[in-house]
């Protein structure tokens, strides 16, 4: 599949480093709006650099075009990718907006091409391994996750010293304006729905902590705290929250009638899961202090980069490619990431999606998922 990046910043640079592990891929072209990001990235890729947005649809070589615009700009960039008989690869959302989001599913339906979003770490091994482990009941039935993602005070850290391999700053004024979590939700979200299916029900809550984010610059600041309480169709119910106020905490806890699953950080490919299962002694029952680590199958050192960032971004892109190839539906679908879209938009902004004292009933869907055989 030959793809073209469309933005050139911070987070391309994570796709430029694992696309060498997937010969199923080739990148031809980049564009950004900022000519310097755009030929830095063409001479690190050895591709073309497009003189425009519109020359860079005009390519008939192209088959799918990665969306990395910031978060804003995936409606209307999506739209034109989709119209020009492209598939589109999105960070994630696939739009800020729910109706717009619905209509850039219907439009790639309509002319048969593919939408699919980031994130892609459902298909990582920590994902897989956790699925089967709830499929085989290790920790009893479970009813209950909790899901923490919070980054730490990050708005206190020397963010200008913020700047990757290729010499990009990360773009903290657009983070703190599209909101945590919408930037990190979907990370959780992605895992919580392919396991226990579409949500029925939730409530949330949002606010702004920290006035001041960025010192010396008025910043238009989404709310930097969320949590929320979302009902799956299997019955499980999950507590997710979001910040960057509260100490970094991105443990994701499944509770059994048995035991507990620990994973330490659905982010990363590498992370490590625990159980612990409920002792009884005499007149107690108490969860054990001992963890018992999970073997899971290495993905060893994803790209060259370094930071936190631990994953092949590239994995679903390959994916992707693959669907294409065998005309078969990708792994992650356009109306799965519709419907994480949704709960994003919902946890982020409960005043648009809910009334005062109710629930906030879904309105999109997907087809029930199960684990990747693959993965094993």
């Amino acid at each position: 599949m030959k793809i073209a990046f469309l933005g050139c910043g911070y987070v391309a640079n994570m796709y430029r480093l694992t696309l060498a592990s997937h010969h199923n891929i080739e990148l031809i072209g980049v564009y950004d709006r900022e000519t310097s990001r755009a030929k830095n990235l063409a001479n690190l890729t050895n591709s073309h650099c497009y003189s425009s947005f519109e020359e860079l649809l005009a390519d008939k070589n192209v088959d799918c075009v990665l969306n990395l615009t910031t978060p804003e700009e995936h409606y209307i960039t999506t739209r034109r990718i989709l119209e020009s008989s492209k598939h589109v690869y999105t960070e994630k959302p696939i739009a800020m907006d729910l109706e717009e989001a619905s209509e850039l599913v219907e439009l790639a339906e309509s002319k048969a091409l593919l939408l699919v979003s980031a994130p892609c770490t459902l298909l990582n091994n920590v994902a897989q391994t956790c699925w089967r482990l709830l499929q085989e009941k290790e920790i009893g039935n479970v009813k209950l996750v909790y899901a923490e993602m919070d980054d730490g005070m990050i708005s206190k850290a020397p963010l200008s010293q913020w700047i990757n391999e290729a010499g990009i700053a990360w773009p903290y004024v657009n983070e703190f304006e599209t909101g945590c979590t919408v930037e990190h939700a979907g990370y959780v979200l992605t895992w919580l729905t392919a396991f226990f299916g579409p949500a029925v029900k939730m409530a949330s809550f949002s606010d702004q902590l920290l006035d001041e984010k960025v010192p010396n610059l008025i910043v238009d600041s989404a709310p930097d705290f969320s949590v929320a309480t979302i009902k799956f169709t299997n019955g499980t119910v999950a507590r997710l929250t979001n910040g960057i106020y509260a100490d970094h905490d991105h443990r994701l806890r499944f509770f059994g009638e048995d035991g507990v699953i620990t994973v330490e950080d659905p982010r990363s490919d590498n992370s490590s899961i625990f159980i612990q299962k409920y002792k009884t002694i005499r007149r107690r029952r108490f969860l054990s202090p001992i963890k018992k680590k999970i073997k899971v199958k290495e993905s060893g050192k994803i790209g060259a980069y370094r930071g936190s960032q631990v994953r092949d971004f590239c994995r679903s892109l390959a994916n992707m490619a693959n669907s294409i190839e065998n005309n078969q539906e990708p792994y992650l679908t356009a109306n799965h990431a519709l419907h994480v879209n949704e709960l994003t938009l919902a946890c982020q902004h409960p005043e648009s999606f809910q009334k005062s004292g109710h629930y906030y009933i879904p309105t999109t869907s997907f087809k029930p998922m199960k684990p990747e055989e693959s993965l094993k």
